[in-house]
């Protein structure tokens, strides 16, 4: 019993976001590629995509909390959806819905606001090869290169009202 508590207490504090209760980094990761951006939005979705990375970037420094949906704690995708929330788009609240759900994006056509995925897992691509995610409950929200973490995947969230799917 002595060994099961902090064993427990140490798994319950590094597992982040993930469903699974683990996270693997991508060995190499250090020398992976940044991501290199895709053509910008247009003037309308600019405008809501900086309201995203806005509200994201104000996030930085706040605790992780699993299930947050904010203000004063976030898991990750409760950050992506808050935020997204702010550019009045609604996205699913789990990384599986979103994998599920929102269209998928090639890496090398990604943009500021679209969504890095990992299994149990998502960040909001800032741009420039840099993202902003709830990392885990010793880190919590932070601001760091995609190299650092390649996602496996990546997610773009609508804008127009008719193709936003209802959410339960």
């Amino acid at each position: 019993m002595r060994i099961l508590v902090p064993t427990l207490g140490a798994m319950l504090i590094l597992t982040g976001c993930s469903s699974s209760g683990h996270r693997r980094w991508a060995p190499n990761a250090a020398l992976a590629p940044p991501v290199a951006d895709a053509e910008p939005a247009s003037p309308e979705a600019s405008t809501r995509i900086s309201e995203v990375i806005t509200y994201a970037e104000a996030q930085v420094g706040k605790p992780y909390c699993w299930g947050g949906e904010g203000p004063r704690c976030f898991d990750c995708a409760g950050l992506a959806q808050m935020a997204w929330s702010r550019a009045g788009v609604r996205i699913p609240r789990t990384s599986h819905d979103i994998a599920r759900s929102l269209p998928e994006v090639a890496m090398d056509e990604l943009r500021a606001g679209d969504l890095l995925w990992w299994p149990g897992h998502v960040a909001i691509y800032e741009g420039n090869g840099w993202m902003i995610e709830a990392f885990n409950s010793r880190r919590g929200v932070v601001r760091r290169p995609t190299r650092s973490y390649p996602p496996r995947r990546a997610f773009r969230p609508v804008f127009a009202p008719r193709d936003i799917a209802r959410w339960p």
